[in-house]
C-alpha cells in the first residue's frame, strides 16, 4: 500500500508537470534558467562530470514502465523546472507538497528497508527514484544522494543488473567526505563549544553576586567551569534531549554513518573507516547518544570484516554500555560479538566460547521477554534466532572434535547432533509463527544438512533410510515456504517484467531446491544400489530356489517406515527431475545456480540410466567381461548353431517367455543408452559453465559424472576428465591451504584482498555482490599480481592441455571419488607411433605393402570400491609410523650425545678406565633393535599400500613392463633387411613417470609400488594435478618464447638491457661472486630435448641457520656443505651465495630476498623449512624463475627440537598443519617454484648428508635430469659406480639395471642385456630410499648459462 502511494505521487506530479513543461518550452524559460546558472557561476563539475543520463524514450513526462527504467531512471530537468512553478500548485513534488522533506525521506528510506527484508526488492526502486528527487532538489544534499545512489547499488545487485548498478556507482562518485561538508561540519562543533562556554559564562554571572572587587576569584571559576565542560564535551557526557532524536532534520552525523555502513556491506572500507571517525567526534560534541552507539556498533562491524575480533567484540561492548534499553540495537551487537568469537580461528576455543555466549544471550532475553509481555513478537524473534544459532554452533563443535564419518555414529556425537538438530527446529518453527518465513527457510535448509549427513554416516540400512526421510521431509518444508514467498512475490507484478533480473527470493528458492535434489540424488543413488543389490541375488538363485520360495513366500508384513521408503523411492527419479528443472528455469542469468542445477540434472539422469539398465552396471569391468567373453567362446568352440536350431520350439511357452524378457531387456537398454547421452551433453554443458566462471567444485564434479558415464568403453576420454576432476579438486585443496596460511588480512595486502573476496561470497545467494564492481577489481588484482592465484586457475581448455606437454611424459592419476567410496586409477593418453621402416620401394607393391602406422596408447582406466574408513586408517598408520621414527630419531640423538660427551670426559684417562667404558656397545643394542622394528613397521604399511592399490598398480605394471619384441614390430621391416645383423638391438623403451595423487595418498611413499620398480622406468617424480604440472611447464615456455633468437649475438644484447633494467641485487658478494667467473671451466653439456636448464650460478642456500648442531656432531651440515662447495667450486659453485648458522640468523626478509633472486634454492637444516619463513609470507612471493627448490630438512637434534617446541606452543592448529610435507610442497608450489625435493618424514642428519652428496653428484657432476636424479635416490643401487664416469659431465640419461642406452660400442650393447643383473636378488627396500621425492617438473637440468 506505500509503495502505490508513492507511484500515486509519481503519477499525479509526472502528469501535470507535461502542459507546464509544454508552455516552458514554448516560452523559452529553459534556457533562460540555463543562462541564469551559468551567470552565477555555479559549480557544475560534480553533476557534469559524473551525470550520463540514459536515452530517454518518450517525453519528459512520461512514467516509466518497467523495472529497468525505473533502476536508471533519472528525474529530467524539465520535470525540476516544472515543479518549480507556481502553475503546478499540489501536484508537483516541491516544497509546498512536501514541508518536511527530512521526514518523508526517513520513512521512505524504513520502507525501502521493509522492501528489502520481506523479499520485494524490485518495488524498491521507484522510491530509490523518488528519495533521488528530494535528496537532490529539495535537500539539496550531496552527501545524502551519495547514500541513496549506494543504496539503489544494493538493490540492483540484488536484481542481478549489472548495468544499472554501474550507472548508480558512477552517480554516487568516488567514496570519500566532501570538503565543504567536513568544514562545515567542524565549524558547527566549534560553534556549539563556543555556544556552550557562554552559557556556563551566563549561569555563573547570574548565580554569583560578586563584586568588581572579586573579578580574580570569578576568573577562577570561570576556568574550572570550562574546562569541567570541555571534558564533558570531549567525553560526550553532554545531556541528551528527553523528546527524543529528531526526524525532520538532516544531520550530517547521522548520513556519514549510513553511508559507511553501506560501504561496508559493499566492501569498501577505508573510505567508511575516515566517515566513522568524523561521525564519532560530530555525535560525542553534540551528545547524540543513539549516533554513537550506532557508529560503535559499524566500527564493530568494520573490524569484524577486517578479521580484527577482539576489537570488534571491544566495540560491541562499548556501544552496549553506551544505549541501554533497546532490545533489537542489543540484539544486533550481541551477533556481532558471537560472529566475531566464533570466526577467531587462532582461539583453538573458539566455538565454545561463542556457545557460552549464546547460553548467556537466551537467559538474558528470557528474563526481558517476561518482563516486557507487550514485546513478544520482537523478544519471540530474537529467542528463535539465537536457539537456531546454538544449534548450528552446536553442530560445528561436534563436527570439529569427531570430524571423520565413523565418528558420527557414535552414541555421544549422535546424541549431540540430535539435540542441536531440536534446537534448529524449534528455532525454525517459532520464527515461522511469527511471519519471518525467509529466516525460516535458511535454517530449515541447514536442519535437513545435518539430517542428510547422519544418513551417509550410518550403515545400517533401517537407521539410514530413517534420516533420509527425517532430511527429506525438512528439505520439502523449506522448499514450500521459499515457494510460497516467490510466490506471493511474483503475483504482484507480470511475469514478463521479472523474466529480465533474479529476485533474492527467487535464488533462495533455486538453492533450496538444489539442496534437495543433493538429498534425493543420494537417496535415489541408495535405491538403486539396493534394487541392484536384489537383482544379483535374484540371478544366483537356481529354478527350483525360486519355485520354492514361491510356494512358500507370504506377504511382507511392512512397517510404516518401510512403507513410507517405498512411497519415497517409488517415484524418486521424476520428483528429482521436476524440481532439478523447476530450479534451472528459476536461475534467470545466475551462472552458479545454472552450473550447479544443470549437474544435478545430468546426474540424475546417469543415475536413471544406471536404474534403467537390465544387467549390472558393467562401465568399470570391460576388461573381466572380455575375458569371460574369450573364455566362452573357448568352451563353445565346437559347437554348432545348426543344433541350438534344430532344438528350439518357437511355440513353447518357455521360448516365449525368454523371447519377451529379451525383447524387454532390449527396451530398457535402449532407454539406458538414450539417458547416458543426455546426460554426458548435459554434464557437458555444466562442465563448460562451471569452468567459463571458475566454479571448480562444480567443475570438478561434472568431471567425474562424465567420467563415470563412458567408463572403461572410452578410455582416453575418462581418463582426461579424471585428471580435470582431479584438477579441480587439487586447486580447492591449495585454495584452502591459502585461505588458511592467510588468516591474518593485516599481515599483507594479498590476505586482505582475500579475505575481503571471501566476506562478498559468504551470502552471495542473497546479495549476489560476485557480479559487483568489486569482486571483478579484486579478482583482477589477485590474478594480476600474485602466482598463487594464478596457480590456482583450472584453464577451460583443460582436456587439451596434455598435448601441449613433453611427449616422454607418461603421467599416472590415482584420485578418490569425493566420498571415499571409490578409488580411480588412470593413464593419460600420449599416443606413440611405431617406428617406420628404413627404406621404402617407390612403386607400391600390394604385397609387399607395410601397412600404415597406428598409434599406440597406454590410456587405462580403473575404479575400484573402498572407504573413507579404510583410507582414513591407512593414512594415519603413516602418519603415527613418521611419529615413531621421529621420537626413535630423537632418542639416537640423545644417546650419540651423551655417548659423545662420555668419550670427550674419558678421553685423558688411562686405558683400564677406557676399557671400562666399553658399555655403549651393549646399550646400542636396543636402540638397534628400535630401528630393526621401525624398518620391519615400514615393510609391512608399504606391503598395506600395496594392497590397498592392488588393482590400480596391476594396470600400470602393464602398461610400464619392459617391451618384448614381436612379430608385430618386425612387420614394418623390409624383407631384404630383416636377415640383415648390421639392424643392432632396438633401443631400449625409457619412461618418465609422473605420478599425480590426492592429498591422502601422496602422505605415503607412492614411488615404493612394486609397479614402479620397472627397469624402463628412469624418471619418477609426483604432483598434485595435472593442471599445477602444465602451469609449472607452461610458464617456463613462456620464458623461452620471449627469447625467439637461439644466436649468441641476438640472446646477449636483449640480455645486456635487461640487465640494465634491474635494479641491483641486495645480496651482499653478490658482485665478488660474479668476479669469479673467469676462474669457471666452462660447462659443455648440451640440453637434451623437451628440457629446461638450470642456470648453477645463481644457486642461493640456507645451511643451519640457528646453528642448532651439537659440538659432537660428525655429521654437521656446514662441514658437509663445505666439503661440496669445494669438491665443485670450478665448475658449479663458484658464485652459490647464502648464509650460514657461524655468521648470522637471517631475518624473514632475507630469507625471502634469497628465495626471489635464485633460479634454485636449497635449505639445509634441522627441523621444518616453515618454521622459519611463515606461510604468510611465503605464499605472497612470486618466484616464477626459482626453478628447483631442495629442502634437507627433518632432522632433530636435542637442541632443535627443544627450540622448536617453544615456538610450535605459540601457534595455533591451522599454522601447524601447514608445515607439514605435503602442505610445505603445495604452498611452495603456488609460488611458482617448478621442481621441489623435500622430505616426507624425520630422517638422521647422516642421512641427509648423504641425500644432498648423491643428489649434487647425479645433477651436477652427472647432468641427470631431477626426475632421473629422484629415480636414483629411489633405487640408489641402479647408480652407476664412480669408476664407470669417464666423462661425468657429459654423461646422459642414467641406465635402468646395468643397461647403457646411450653408448656407442656395440659390444657393451650386446654385453649388458645379458641376464646377468635379472639372476641377482635386488637389494630390499629401506625407509630411507623413500623419504625423499621430487614435486613438479622432470625435465629440469643444470647447466651454465
Amino acid at each position: 500500500m506505500a509503495q502505490a502511494y508513492v507511484m500515486g505521487i509519481w503519477e499525479s506530479a509526472l502528469s501535470a508537470s507535461g502542459p507546464i513543461i509544454k508552455e516552458l518550452s514554448k516560452s523559452g524559460a529553459f534556457d533562460k534558467a540555463s543562462s541564469a546558472n551559468k551567470a552565477k557561476g555555479k559549480k557544475p563539475e560534480k553533476d557534469v562530470s559524473v551525470k550520463e543520463k540514459p536515452k530517454r524514450k518518450g517525453p519528459p513526462e512520461a512514467l516509466p514502465t518497467s523495472h529497468e527504467e525505473w533502476a536508471q531512471y533519472d528525474v529530467p530537468d524539465e520535470v525540476i523546472e516544472a515543479c518549480k512553478q507556481e502553475a503546478i500548485k499540489g501536484a508537483g513534488i516541491n516544497n509546498k507538497t512536501i514541508p518536511k522533506p527530512g521526514l518523508t525521506y526517513h520513512y521512505m528510506d524504513l520502507l525501502v528497508s521493509f522492501l528489502r527484508d520481506i523479499g520485494y526488492n524490485h518495488l524498491a526502486l521507484p522510491i530509490l527514484a523518488m528519495m533521488d528527487f528530494i535528496t537532490r532538489d529539495i535537500l539539496k544534499s550531496r552527501a545524502l544522494n551519495t547514500l541513496v545512489h549506494l543504496k539503489s547499488v544494493e538493490v540492483c545487485i540484488e536484481l542481478n543488473m549489472p548495468t544499472a548498478a554501474l550507472y548508480h556507482e558512477n552517480l554516487a562518485g568516488e567514496p570519500a567526505i566532501d570538503e565543504d561538508e567536513l568544514a562545515k561540519s567542524r565549524e558547527e562543533m566549534e560553534v556549539l563549544k563556543e555556544k556552550q562556554l557562554q552559557v556556563v559564562k551566563e549561569e555563573i554571572r547570574s548565580k554569583m553576586n560578586i563584586d568588581k572587587e572579586d573579578g580574580i576569584e570569578l576568573r577562577a571559576i570561570d576556568k574550572l567551569k570550562v574546562e569541567k565542560l570541555k571534558k564533558n564535551t570531549v567525553s560526550g557526557k553532554t545531556e541528551a534531549s528527553h523528546l527524543g532524536k529528531p526526524l525532520g532534520k538532516v544531520e550530517i552525523r547521522d548520513v556519514w554513518t549510513e553511508t559507511a555502513h553501506a560501504l561496508i556491506k559493499q566492501g569498501v572500507y577505508q573510505p567508511a573507516r575516515e566517515m566513522l571517525n568524523e561521525a564519532h567526534k560530530n555525535a560525542q560534541c553534540f551528545g547524540d547518544k543513539e549516533t554513537e552507539a550506532r557508529i560503535l556498533y559499524i566500527f564493530g562491524l568494520l573490524s569484524y570484516h577486517e578479521a580484527q575480533f577482539a576489537q570488534a567484540i571491544n566495540f560491541c561492548h562499548e556501544a552496549q554500555m553506551t544505549l541501554e534499553g533497546d532490545e533489537m540495537f542489543w540484539f544486533d551487537t550481541a551477533w556481532l560479538m558471537i560472529d566475531a568469537t566464533a570466526a577467531d580461528k587462532s582461539n583453538r576455543e573458539c566455538h565454545r566460547e561463542a556457545r557460552k555466549m549464546l547460553i548467556h544471550a537466551l537467559n538474558v532475553y528470557t528474563e526481558v521477554a517476561s518482563e516486557r509481555p507487550n514485546k513478544e513478537s520482537l523478544t519471540g524473534y530474537i529467542l528463535a534466532r539465537l536457539e537456531a544459532r546454538l544449534g548450528s554452533i552446536q553442530v560445528k563443535i561436534a563436527l570439529e572434535t569427531y570430524p571423520t564419518e565413523a565418528d558420527l555414529v557414535k552414541p555421544k556425537v549422535n546424541e549431540a547432533l540430535i539435540s542441536a538438530c531440536t534446537k534448529m527446529a524449534n528455532g525454525a518453527n517459532k520464527l515461522l509463527d511469527l511471519g519471518y518465513l525467509r529466516e525460516s527457510v535458511t535454517i530449515r535448509t541447514e536442519h535437513g544438512g545435518i539430517l542428510w549427513k547422519l544418513a551417509q554416516a550410518y550403515p545400517d540400512k533401517d537407521t539410514k533410510h530413517s534420516y533420509y526421510m527425517q532430511a527429506m521431509h525438512i528439505f520439502r518444508k523449506a522448499v514450500h515456504i521459499a515457494e510460497e514467498i516467490c510466490e506471493n512475490v511474483q503475483t504482484l507484478m507480470p511475469l514478463q517484467e521479472l523474466r529480465n533480473h533474479c529476485l533474492p527470493v527467487q535464488r533462495e528458492l533455486v538453492d533450496a531446491k538444489l539442496a534437495m535434489s543433493d538429498c534425493m540424488l543420494d537417496i535415489l543413488r541408495v535405491y538403486i544400489d539396493e534394487e541392484r543389490d536384489k537383482q544379483l541375488q535374484e540371478m544366483r538363485k537356481g529354478s527350483v530356489e525360486k519355485v520354492l520360495e514361491e510356494m512358500i513366500s507370504q506377504s511382507p508384513d511392512l512397517s510404516q517406515e518401510e512403507r513410507d521408503w517405498i512411497d519415497l523411492t517409488k517415484c524418486i527419479g521424476e520428483d528429482v527431475m521436476s524440481e532439478v528443472k523447476s530450479a534451472h528455469n528459476l536461475c534467470n542469468g545466475i551462472p552458479n545456480l545454472k552450473a550447479r542445477a544443470l549437474y544435478n540434472i545430468g546426474k540424475a539422469l546417469r543415475l536413471l540410466a544406471v536404474h534403467k539398465n537390465p544387467n549390472a552396471p558393467s562401465l568399470w569391468e570391460l576388461d573381466e567381461m572380455n575375458m569371460l567373453k574369450m573364455e566362452e567362446a573357448l568352451l563353445t568352440e565346437g559347437e554348432t548353431e545348426e543344433e541350438t536350431d534344430d532344438t528350439m520350439d518357437t511355440t513353447s511357452k518357455t521360448y516365449i517367455k525368454y523371447s519377451t524378457a529379451i525383447t524387454t531387456a532390449k527396451t530398457q537398454l535402449e532407454n539406458s543408452h538414450k539417458y547416458f547421452l543426455d546426460a554426458s551433453e548435459i554434464l557437458t554443458q555444466a562442465l563448460n559453465l562451471a569452468l567459463q566462471h571458475q566454479f571448480k567444485d562444480i567443475a570438478g564434479l561434472a568431471a567425474l559424472e562424465i567420467a563415470e558415464c563412458f567408463g572403461q568403453f572410452d578410455p582416453a576420454t575418462t581418463s582426461m576428465h579424471l585428471a580435470l576432476y582431479q584438477s579441480c579438486q587439487s586447486a580447492i585443496y591449495m585454495e584452502d591451504l591459502l585461505m588458511r596460511a592467510q588468516q591474518d588480512p593485516t599481515c599483507s595486502q594479498q590476505a586482505a584482498l582475500l579475505h575481503q573476496r571471501a566476506l562478498l561470497l559468504e551470502n552471495d545467494t542473497t546479495t549476489n555482490l560476485s557480479i559487483g564492481t568489486m569482486m571483478k577489481t579484486i579478482n583482477k588484482k589477485l590474478e594480476a599480481d600474485w602466482q598463487a592465484l594464478r596457480r590456482l586457475v583450472v584453464l577451460p581448455n583443460h582436456l587439451d592441455i596434455i598435448r601441449e606437454l613433453p611427449g616422454d611424459f607418461n603421467i599416472v592419476v590415482m584420485q578418490h571419488s569425493p566420498d571415499k567410496k571409490y578409488l580411480y586409477g588412470a593413464i593419460l593418453d600420449k599416443p606413440k607411433t611405431v617406428p617406420a621402416a628404413p627404406e621404402v620401394s617407390k612403386k607400391p607393391d600390394k604385397k609387399n605393402m607395410v601397412p600404415p602406422l597406428q598409434s599406440v596408447t597406454k590410456a587405462r582406466v580403473v575404479r575400484i570400491e573402498t572407504s573413507s574408513r579404510s583410507i582414513s586408517k591407512l593414512v594415519e598408520k603413516f602418519k603415527a609410523h613418521k611419529h615413531e621414527v621421529m621420537l626413535l630419531l630423537l632418542k639416537a640423538e640423545y644417546q650419540r650425545t651423551a655417548i659423545a660427551q662420555r668419550q670427550k670426559m674419558l678421553a685423558n684417562l688411562d686405558d683400564n678406565s677406557r676399557k671400562e667404558s666399553e658399555e655403549p656397545a651393549e646399550e646400542n643394542t636396543e636402540l638397534e633393535e628400535d630401528i630393526e622394528n621401525m624398518e620391519d613397521d615400514f615393510k609391512k604399511l608399504t606391503g598395506a599400500m600395496e594392497t590397498y592399490l592392488k588393482p590400480i598398480s596391476q594396470q600400470f605394471y602393464m602398461a610400464f613392463r619392459p617391451a618384448t619384441v614381436t612379430s608385430q614390430n618386425t612387420a614394418t621391416i623390409p624383407e631384404g633387411k630383416k636377415d640383415k645383423k648390421d639392424l643392432g638391438p632396438p633401443e631400449p623403451v625409457t619412461e618418465t613417470l609422473i605420478i599425480m595423487a590426492d592429498p591422502n595418498l601422496l602422505e605415503m611413499p607412492l614411488e615404493a609400488l612394486s609397479s614402479f620398480q620397472s627397469d624402463t622406468v628412469v624418471s619418477l617424480t609426483r604432483d598434485f594435478s595435472l593442471q599445477m604440472l602444465y602451469h609449472r611447464n607452461y610458464q617456463d615456455s613462456q620464458g623461452k618464447k620471449r627469447k625467439k633468437s637461439r644466436g649468441e649475438e641476438s640472446n646477449k644484447k636483449p640480455a645486456a638491457k635487461d640487465d640494465k633494467n634491474k635494479p641491483p641485487s641486495r645480496i651482499p658478494g653478490l658482485r665478488d661472486a660474479s668476479k669469479k667467473q673467469a676462474k669457471f671451466i666452462p660447462l659443455d653439456r648440451n640440453l637434451p630435448p623437451n628440457c629446461h636448464g638450470v642456470d648453477t650460478n645463481n644457486f642461493r642456500f640456507m645451511v643451519d641457520v640457528n646453528s642448532d648442531c651439537a659440538e659432537t656432531e660428525q655429521d654437521k651440515p656446514e662441514e658437509l656443505f663445505n666439503s661440496l662447495m669445494n669438491r665443485y667450486s670450478q665448475q658449479f659453485t663458484t658464485r652459490w651465495l647464502g648464509i650460514m648458522g657461524s655468521e648470522y640468523v637471517p631475518s624473514v626478509g632475507e630469507w625471502e630476498l634469497y628465495l626471489t633472486e635464485s633460479t634454485s634454492f636449497l635449505f639445509y637444516g634441522m627441523e621444518r623449512f616453515m618454521d622459519y619463513i611463515p606461510p604468510s609470507k611465503l605464499v605472497t612471493l612470486n618466484i616464477p624463475e626459482c626453478l628447483m627448490t631442495f629442502l634437507f630438512d627433518m632432522a632433530n637434534t636435542s637442541q632443535s627440537f627443544l627450540t622448536q617446541s617453544k615456538r610450535d606452543v605459540k601457534k595455533n592448529a591451522s599454522i601447524l598443519t601447514l608445515e607439514k610435507p605435503v602442505e610445505t610442497a603445495a604452498l611452495i608450489s603456488l609460488t611458482g617454484v617448478k621442481t621441489i625435493f623435500t622430505n616426507q618424514w624425520h630422517c638422521a642428519l647422516v642421512e641427509n648428508g648423504t641425500k644432498l652428496m648423491d643428489l649434487m653428484k647425479d645433477l651436477l657432476e652427472r647432468g641427470h635430469t631431477a626426475g632421473e636424479t629422484a629415480r636414483y635416490l629411489f633405487v640408489p643401487f641402479r647408480r652407476k659406480p664412480d669408476d664407470e664416469d669417464e666423462e661425468p659431465v657429459n654423461d646422459q640419461p642414467p641406465e635402468n639395471g646395468g643397461k647403457d642406452g646411450e653408448t656407442e660400442n656395440g659390444s657393451q650393447v650386446e654385453d649388458k642385456p645379458e641376464p646377468e643383473p635379472e639372476s641377482e636378488a635386488e637389494p630390499e627396500p629401506e625407509r630411507g630410499w623413500y623419504n625423499m621425492v621430487c614435486y613438479g617438473l622432470p625435465n629440469l637440468i643444470v647447466v651454465q648459462v
